[in-house]
């Protein structure tokens, strides 16, 4: 068992580097007898790495010395929001050390010390390390309530906050993983997954090493550039097991040919966990019809749903079921209500993100009471049970509003995720996030709703790149549609010629199908809009940039100079 692989790293489809058990064990322990050197147990470490496996020996070096890890996005020569994040990040954790490889950090030293400063963390390059210090290391007294990492959210909702994940909560929550997708030795874990983020870390990180499995990692960089990196990956190995978000499998579908497909055998694909951001039936059924004649199972597609606060998953099993996509009326939908559609109304697609594994516990409640929902309505998804979170770190108001919060007759130590859904016929169902709702007329709209009928109004709206949010006047709710268009319309005459078009496909499509005005309809050119690290869409980011007269550069139109 020591001498097989834990973890390898893939590039350009070729393993170019791999690290058995005992190297990573070695190479951990004798970052944690240097780390005592600089720090001391409960001291927290920032963990800045490229794409690659030297992350894993600093995240368990920190486990090892007793010190907090702490995993931020690698910020490098152009800064940008990464920066921004970094030193948010910076100021919440007062970290003591900043953990990095030796040419990361000497390629990216003037902009760390922009964002951290002078008198930031001390650096330290972990693969410098001499692995004969392993010798010397000495249990920290490490106990099931000792914080292991903080996990910063993905800030899609306003300012990064650190969750305290202890070494237990982070094991409750990886036997809860473990069911979902039914690992064993033979398994073969694939990631592309940053490990700065919980998805990554824990899916392609932790999990591989809890269950015994091998994993193999590819960039972020390099999936996103070329997604038939990860599919051909999906092909190797007995039974293959992945995870990702949905736009992933949308990216798959566009940035593939047949020609590549053709070369595809994903017949032992066993599981791909689809989460991180609201997963569309659309996005599903694309996937399935592109990829099911080379191999893939339908089945194997596993909806799931989960957060930083509860260390990662919450629902997504068990068993093989293929996903389950609810029709429901729309208009009873705007009232909180689920039920079959009538008539020749409007419907919205809901699909399910699988059952509640028996050590979670889940209630729905009105929002902003602790009082249980009836069943077949929409309410507040809570959260008990031991993966949840021991608060915020350093922000006492926000863990008091979000964690140890009570559910009439369920007890008083639920986490609030600020998410809606209810249960139905034995999955959870992800309707959309409270601060997200937009409010018109007394009718509740989803913006996940709204946004598909967007990319739907015009072909050259891009898939998985536009936001609707609502902005007040002072008198009355005001929707307002951002999305990136083509290249070729963002450019030159003859794309300007079609914008005043599109706009008025938009307006006309969200009008039809929902009953709602748009007041403004912003295109803009690719790149535009703010995404978190696992991909989600900024809405409050969106809708702070409208407002600020961010989103400027394609609202004049070439052809009329006539703003819209």
């Amino acid at each position: 068992m020591p001498t097989r692989l834990s973890h390898g790293y893939l590039v350009d489809g070729e393993q170019e580097a791999g690290l058995s058990y005992a190297e990573l064990d070695r190479a951990a322990r004798a970052v944690a007898v240097e780390l005592r050197r600089h720090v001391s147990p409960g001291d927290r470490a920032l963990l800045h790495y490229p794409p690659g496996l030297e992350f894993l020996v600093g995240f368990f070096g920190c486990a090892y010395a007793g010190v907090v890890a702490v995993p931020i996005a690698p910020v490098d020569a152009r800064g940008g929001e990464a920066a921004a994040r970094a030193r948010a990040v910076a100021r919440s954790a007062t970290p003591k050390l900043l953990l990095s490889s030796a040419g990361f950090l000497a390629s990216n030293t003037a902009v760390l010390r922009e964002v951290l400063g002078d008198a930031g963390p001390a650096r330290l390059a972990t693969d410098t390390v001499d692995p004969a210090l392993a010798a010397g290391w000495r249990d920290p007294g490490v106990e099931a309530d000792t914080v292991a990492y903080l996990q910063y959210s993905s800030g899609s909702t306003g300012e990064p906050k650190g969750v305290v994940l202890t070494h237990a909560q982070v094991l409750h929550n990886l036997a809860v993983m473990e069911d979902l997708v039914t690992l064993r030795l033979s398994t073969d874990v694939v990631s592309w997954l940053p490990m700065f983020h919980d998805m990554g870390l824990l899916s392609g990180g932790i999990l591989p090493i809890f269950a015994g499995c091998p994993a193999m990692i590819l960039s972020p960089v390099g999936f996103i550039r070329r997604p038939y990196r990860w599919l051909e990956a999906l092909g190797r190995g007995e039974k293959v097991v992945s995870v990702c978000p949905n736009f992933a499998l949308d990216l798959c579908v566009r940035r593939t040919t047949e020609a590549q497909r053709a070369r595809l055998d994903l017949s032992r694909l066993h599981t791909v966990v689809i989460g991180a951001e609201p997963v569309r039936a659309a996005t599903l059924d694309r996937f399935a019809a592109a990829f099911e004649p080379h191999g893939l199972r339908r089945d194997a597609l596993r909806p799931c749903y989960g957060l930083a606060e509860a260390t990662l998953l919450v629902s997504g099993g068990p068993g093989h079921f293929e996903p389950r996509v609810h029709t429901v009326d729309a208009e009873a939908l705007a009232r909180g209500e689920v039920l079959a559609p009538g008539g020749s109304g409007e419907t919205r697609t809901l699909v399910g993100c699988g059952g509640v594994n028996d050590r979670v516990r889940v209630a729905i409640v009105e929002p902003g009471t602790s009082r249980p929902c009836p069943p077949g309505r929409v309410g507040e998804i809570m959260v008990g049970g031991r993966s949840v979170g021991s608060g915020y770190w350093d922000n006492p108001r926000a863990t008091a509003e979000t964690f140890g919060q009570a559910v009439d007759g369920a007890g008083a130590d639920f986490l609030r995720t600020g998410d809606l859904g209810l249960l139905l016929d034995g999955q959870l169902v992800v309707a959309g996030r409270r601060k997200d709702l937009i409010l018109v007329d007394g009718a509740n709209h989803y913006p996940t709703d709204l946004e598909s009928t967007v990319e739907e109004a015009d072909a050259e709206i891009r898939a998985g790149h536009c936001a609707v949010v609502s902005v007040d006047d002072g008198e009355r709710e005001l929707v307002v549609v951002l999305a990136e268009v083509s290249a070729r319309v963002s450019r030159g005459p003859d794309g300007a010629a079609r914008r005043p078009g599109i706009r008025a496909a938009v307006r006309r499509e969200i009008s039809a199908r929902h009953g709602v005005a748009v007041h403004d309809v912003v295109l803009l050119p690719p790149g535009s809009l703010p995404f978190t690290s696992s991909g989600k869409l900024q809405r409050a980011a969106c809708r702070a940039g409208y407002l600020d007269g961010h989103f400027e550069s394609l609202r004049v139109d070439a052809t009329t100079a006539v703003v819209s």
